[in-house]
C-alpha cells in the first residue's frame, strides 16, 4: 500500500474520505492508485492539484454511508459505481443491525484487493463487462441471522462468482473460526486473496503453462471433493510444512494455488508499505524474484519482532520452503508474462 498526503501536509490514508486536518473530502484514482484532496459537488469530485489546477471526476454511488467509498469514476465512464463496487452483486440485509458495518468492511477489503491486482496489471472487470468477470456475493446464514434460508454459507469460488460470508467481517466470528480451523492467520482480506486466487487460476492458465503448474502444484484432476473430504476427516498430509505454505493447501492442488496466490499478494502489499515507510527500498520490478524473496524474508523478521514486543503473535507466521518458494517464483513468471500492461 503507499503512503498519501493531502495538499494541507497532513497524511491521509487508503479508506480516508476526509482529511481530519484541513477537512478536505478526499477521492482516490484506481487508475493511477492516487488519492486525491479536493470537494464534492453533487456527483462529481473535483480534485485539486497542487500547481493550482483541477480534475474532475464522479463519485461512486456508494460514498454514502454506510460504504463510504472514496474511489473515483473518469467523467465519461458510463457505469455509477467504482471499478470494485460495481462487482458486489449481493449485499447483506441492511434492515439487521450489523449488516452496515458489515458492508462496509467488506468493501473496504475488496477494495484494498483491487488495488492490489491493478498494481500487477491483472484484469479486474467484472460482469458484464466481461463473461464470467468477477463478481462478489455477501451472503448470510442461520448462525448469524436465524431470518435466512441459509444455514451455512460456504465461502467459494465458481466461474468468477465469489461468495463470502459476510459475518467474516466481524472480529469475533473471525477469531472463533480461526480457532475452530485451527489457522494460524485468517483475515477478511486474505480471504479475498485467496478466493480471487481461484478466478486468475480460471483467467491466467492455458495450455502450456497448465502442463508447468501441473509439475509444480500437482494434478488439479485429482476429485477435489473427495480431497476436501480426506483433509477434514484425516487433516493435513505429513510433514505439510515441507512442501505447503499451509496445512490447507496440502488438501488439493486448487486450494494450494489460491494459497500460494494469497500469499503472493500479501508479500507484493506488504513489501510496498514497507518501502513506504522506510523498512525497504525495494521497488517490485519483473523478473526479480531473488531479489524479491530476500527482501520479503528481511522485511518479516522486523514484523515479527514488532509484534512479539508487544506480546501479540506473529503478523506471518509462515515458513517459505524452497518448494513454496518454487510454487511463488511460477506465479510471479505467470504473472509477469500474462497481466495487462
Amino acid at each position: 500500500m503507499q503512503r498519501f498526503y493531502c495538499n494541507c501536509g497532513q497524511e491521509v490514508y487508503f479508506a480516508d474520505t476526509h482529511c481530519v486536518a484541513c477537512g478536505k473530502e478526499l477521492g482516490f484514482d484506481p487508475s493511477k492508485r492516487h488519492l486525491y484532496c479536493g470537494r464534492r459537488d453533487g456527483r462529481v469530485f473535483i480534485a485539486e492539484l497542487p500547481n493550482g489546477a483541477e480534475k474532475r471526476f464522479k463519485v461512486c454511488d456508494n460514498h454514502h454511508e454506510p460504504v463510504r467509498c472514496n474511489w473515483l469514476l473518469a467523467l465519461d465512464d458510463p457505469h455509477h459505481q467504482c471499478i470494485s463496487c460495481r462487482t458486489t452483486h449481493i449485499i447483506p440485509d441492511q434492515n439487521q443491525p450489523k449488516n452496515p458495518l458489515r458492508w462496509r468492511r467488506l468493501e473496504e477489503a475488496k477494495r484494498r484487493l483491487f488495488d492490489t491486482l491493478i498494481s500487477l496489471g491483472l484484469d479486474t472487470r467484472g460482469a458484464p463487462d466481461i463473461i464470467n468477470g468477477l463478481r462478489f456475493n455477501f451472503l448470510e446464514d442461520q448462525r448469524t441471522n436465524p431470518n435466512v434460508d441459509l444455514e451455512f454459507v460456504l465461502t467459494g469460488h465458481s466461474h468468477g462468482l465469489i461468495t463470502l460470508n459476510a459475518a467474516e467481517a466481524d472480529e469475533g466470528f473471525l477469531h472463533a473460526m480461526k480457532e475452530q480451523m485451527n489457522e494460524p492467520y485468517r483475515s477478511l482480506l486474505g480471504h479475498f486473496r485467496h478466493e480471487v486466487g481461484h478466478y486468475y487460476w480460471e483467467r491466467l492458465l492455458k495450455s502450456e503453462s497448465l502442463v508447468q503448474f501441473r509439475r509444480v502444484f500437482g494434478d488439479e484432476r485429482f476429485d477435489y471433493g473427495q480431497a476436501l473430504r480426506s483433509y477434514y476427516q484425516y487433516g493435513p498430509q505429513r510433514n505439510w510444512q515441507v512442501s505447503f505454505i499451509s496445512a490447507y493447501a496440502s488438501s488439493h492442488p486448487f486450494e494450494d494455488w489460491a494459497e500460494t496466490w494469497a500469499h503472493y499478494l500479501h508479500i507484493t502489499d506488504t513489501l510496498e508499505t514497507a518501502r513506504m515507510y522506510g523498512l525497504t527500498d525495494y521497488v517490485q520490478a519483473r523478473h526479480d524474484f531473488e531479489l524479491w524473496v530476500k527482501e520479503w524474508l528481511k522485511v518479516v523478521k522486523v514484523m515479527n519482532a514488532l509484534n512479539r514486543s508487544m506480546g501479540l503473535a506473529d503478523p506471518y507466521p509462515f515458513v517459505l520452503s524452497p518448494i513454496v518458494m518454487s510454487k511463488l517464483r511460477f506465479i510471479d513468471d505467470l504473472i509477469d508474462s500474462q497481466a495487462r500492461i
